[in-house]
């Protein structure tokens, strides 16, 4: 199952940056195959607006949840 390096770091508990790293060695070895988003999804507008809402719903440590404007 195709995984993101994000994913993979979050599975792992390693900072991003250090998997980014290991999985570029990977790939220029030969041991790991990279998959690059379709441009038309990864610069759908759309998709973003989502996220942003998403993240404004979701409460901060008080339960007070983030400006909306």
């Amino acid at each position: 199952q195709p995984q993101s390096v994000a994913e993979l770091a979050a599975a792992l508990r390693l900072h991003l940056n250090v998997v980014r790293v290991l999985a570029e060695d990977l790939r220029a070895a030969g041991h790991l195959a990279v998959h690059r988003p379709n441009a038309g999804t990864a610069q759908d507008l759309s998709v973003l607006r989502r996220v942003i809402d998403g993240l404004r719903a979701v409460p901060d440590s008080r339960g007070t949840l983030r400006d909306t404007s």
